[in-house]
C-alpha cells in the first residue's frame, strides 16, 4: 500500500513540505483579507442603506479567522443566484423568459403615471 505523507493546508491542498504549505496559507489568507476589505468598501460606496442592517453588520464585524468560511458561503449564494434563473434587475423577483415579460407588461399597465 502506498503511503502518502505531506502537509495539508486549511484549503485542503497537499504539500510536500511545511514551508510550502505555510507559504500557501499565508498567501491565501492575504487574498481573503483583500477580498473582504474590497467587499466592505464596495458596500459602503454603493449605498449601504440598500442592504439589510444585519447583513452589513455581519460583513463589517467579520473577523479575519472567519473570512474563509464567510467567503465560501457568499460564493455559494452567488453561484445559486447566477444559476437559478431569477432576475432582480427590475426590483421584483421572477424567472427569465416568458414569465418576466408577462410581469413587466403587467407592471407597466398597473404603474401610476
Amino acid at each position: 500500500m502506498l503511503e502518502v505523507s505531506g502537509f495539508r493546508s486549511f484549503t485542503g491542498h497537499l504539500f510536500e513540505n511545511e514551508e510550502d504549505c505555510l507559504a500557501w496559507e499565508t498567501r491565501t489568507m492575504a487574498m481573503q483579507k483583500e477580498v473582504m476589505e474590497n467587499f466592505k468598501n464596495d458596500i459602503i460606496a454603493s449605498d449601504p442603506k440598500s442592504f439589510p442592517d444585519e447583513l452589513v453588520k455581519a460583513i463589517n464585524n467579520c473577523e479575519e479567522k472567519d473570512y474563509a468560511k464567510n467567503l465560501q458561503a457568499l460564493a455559494k449564494i452567488a453561484y445559486w443566484f447566477s444559476n437559478s434563473g431569477l432576475n432582480y434587475e427590475m426590483n421584483f423577483v421572477c424567472y427569465e423568459g416568458k414569465e418576466r415579460r408577462e410581469i413587466e407588461e403587467w407592471l407597466s399597465r398597473k404603474a401610476i403615471g
